[in-house]
């Protein structure tokens, strides 16, 4: 649909307005913002997982590997551990294995003067090695089906420059133009 209206010709005629080219709407100014305030906290919140634990409650992690859990745990699930002030038989604890120099995550199934006796799920027998408290990692508190593999996956140096590389685009990326065109077309 065209609109037609009659100007005056002759000196009084105004001339035609120019309307700027890529200016943008306040409104996709706002969620450009919005969005890259959205990465940063993301950057933020994934380094303090990373980098400080405790502040969330918790101690450590594990990635789990293996079938000597199932059907709880498969392998690439992401459990998130939590010390205690004690353990007791049925939690699922991780603990540093000193014979074969891992940490195992298994369920305590009895305690024995101050010594944790330990088994897989799926394992028919039961853990040699019999932890103190103290060679306890810490207790299931979170279970992430599959958390780990994603987990990996981001602690990759490919991965993390793309967050990165994405984090700064959103972040310092300007619209067209230098500051002072962006003010003479607001201001014309």
């Amino acid at each position: 649909m065209t609109t037609v209206t009659d100007t005056p010709a002759g000196p009084e005629a105004q001339a035609p307005v120019a309307v700027p080219p890529h200016t943008y709407p306040r409104s996709i100014a706002a969620q450009r913002k919005v969005l890259s305030t959205v990465a940063g906290l993301v950057v933020v919140l994934a380094a303090w997982f990373w980098l400080a634990p405790r502040p969330l409650g918790f101690d450590s992690y594990a990635i789990t590997d293996g079938v000597s859990m199932l059907p709880h745990f498969h392998a690439g699930d992401l459990v998130v551990l939590r010390r205690e002030p004690t353990y007791h038989v049925g939690e699922v604890a991780a603990f540093h294995n000193q014979q074969i120099h891992v940490i195992v995550l298994h369920r305590i199934i009895a305690i024995h003067g101050g010594r944790y006796v330990f088994k897989g799920d799926n394992n028919d027998f039961v853990t040699s090695y019999e932890p103190t408290r103290s060679q306890i990692v810490g207790a299931e508190w979170l279970h992430v089906p599959g958390g780990g593999r994603v987990l990996e996956e981001l602690r990759t140096p490919a991965v993390a420059a793309v967050i990165l590389g994405l984090l700064w685009l959103t972040s310092f990326s300007r619209r067209p133009g230098s500051r002072r065109q962006r003010r003479r077309r607001h201001h014309a």
